[in-house]
């Protein structure tokens, strides 16, 4: 590393220890990273603007740049306040060409991760036992905070399965407590949107598993069929958990015998047919996130849906909100993007044969690999039920998280000769 390059290294480096580390267990503790990886491009400007970016660092930018635009029309506020989602999107394309450029330590991110969960975890204690809170919330919405939870501990028992073997039992042990502790908190947060992500986490991991260790993968299947049934034992034997369960239950039989859209599921499934009815009627470029709202007030004051969808000026699904809003196009990007992200980080033997099964840097980029694989599976998931992208912590994890782990992945790769020019 020379003169020139330690400097912008150590924060890009730093950046993504505290991403991991702050997390959402510290007020807004994800933009302390972002902010600084932010300033890093400000001041650094004139050197990262001489390098090209590799075509899939570019096609990653772009749909960033695409997303940042979409919200602009997303959004209902005026003025400045309108470009406040879409700026979070735009502001991650100079941080991205920053730290591709000076790309982070790879271990500076997996060293933040057990910090991050063993905190959000301490931190759900702390408000469901210490301030008898029904459900843990951290600084921000529970669901919001209880999925950006579980994708922490998912990241942190990637680490735990990939370096296992490497790594001696006081590693190991604090790792499988981050994975707990994580998972403990996205429990006492009781989303539980995010508990059904876990339906394709799994699925997806195994595959890898059977891509990449085929020998392991009888071994591993069994162990996810354990965990998962131990996970579904907490929530059905701890009360307040299986309250939740129950509750979703009622509220299902009464939408469908009674229509009740009052209640959190109800009004859910009433967002849905609401949608249903209107996307045909502009399918193409949509009705516009205030057109959208207008149609949605003149329903209800016909008395064809209840007072209760005032409430929600957005949809609590990703996709179909961005259907009715910006028509099919919106949906295309968004989904583009989930897709490219997953092909950008997919794990398979012919891009980890440069380096030796056995080496230390075959298994950092493999976990590299799967942590960002898990990026668009879950957030797929979670805006399922849930609009995440409307959240500014939904967003600065999403775009910041996946930027961090591009870029130590593509530094990795630069030190292999055969892949210091690969595309992707």
């Amino acid at each position: 590393m020379t003169e020139n390059t330690r400097i912008p290294a150590a924060i890009t480096t730093l950046a993504a220890f505290l991403l991991a580390a702050l997390a959402v267990w510290v007020p807004s503790g994800y933009s302390y990273g972002a902010l600084l990886l932010l300033l890093g491009a400000l001041c650094f400007a004139p050197r990262w603007l001489r390098q090209r970016p590799e075509p899939a660092t570019m096609w990653l930018a772009l749909l960033l740049a695409g997303m940042g635009c979409m919200w602009f029309l997303l959004s209902l506020d005026l003025g400045v306040a309108r470009w406040d989602k879409g700026s979070k999107w735009l502001l991650g394309v100079p941080c991205l060409f920053f730290i591709v450029a000076y790309p982070p330590q790879p271990r500076a991110f997996v060293a933040g991760l057990p910090i991050g969960c063993i905190g959000m975890g301490g931190l759900a204690l702390w408000q469901t036992w210490g301030q008898g809170l029904e459900r843990a919330t951290g600084f921000t919405n529970a669901i919001q905070w209880g999925n950006a939870a579980l994708l922490l501990a998912c990241m942190a028992m990637v680490c735990a399965a990939v370096f296992w073997r490497r790594r001696a039992w006081p590693w190991r042990l604090v790792m499988c407590l981050a994975a707990v502790a994580g998972m403990t908190a996205s429990l006492l947060s009781q989303s539980r949107g995010g508990w059904l992500a876990l339906g394709l986490v799994f699925p997806v991991l195994l595959w890898q598993a059977r891509q990449i260790r085929p020998r392991m993968f009888s071994r591993l299947l069994l162990a996810s069929l354990g965990l998962l049934a131990v996970i579904g034992a907490v929530v059905l034997l701890t009360p307040s958990l299986n309250e939740r369960v129950l509750l979703a239950e009622t509220e299902i039989q009464g939408y469908l015998n009674s229509g009740n859209g009052t209640t959190s599921v109800g009004n859910r499934l009433d967002q849905y047919r609401l949608v249903w009815q209107m996307i045909p009627q502009k399918p193409w470029f949509g009705w516009g996130a205030h057109g959208f709202v207008e149609e949605m007030q003149r329903r209800v004051a016909n008395g064809e849906y209840p007072q209760t969808m005032l409430h929600y000026p957005q949809i609590h699904n990703d996709f179909l909100d961005v259907w009715v809003k910006v028509g099919i196009l919106g949906v295309l990007l968004q989904a583009a993007l989930f897709a490219y992200v997953l092909y950008l980080f997919w794990p398979s033997p012919g891009r980890l044969r440069p380096w030796p099964e056995d080496s230390a840097d075959w298994h950092m980029a493999l976990a590299l690999r799967v942590m960002g694989s898990l990026m668009p599976v879950t957030f797929l998931m979670f805006g399922m039920s849930q609009p995440f992208f409307n959240h500014n912590s939904g967003i600065m994890v999403f775009v910041f998280y996946t930027i961090v782990l591009w870029a130590a992945l593509r530094g990795l790769e630069r030190g292999v000769p055969s892949l210091s020019r690969t595309k992707g």
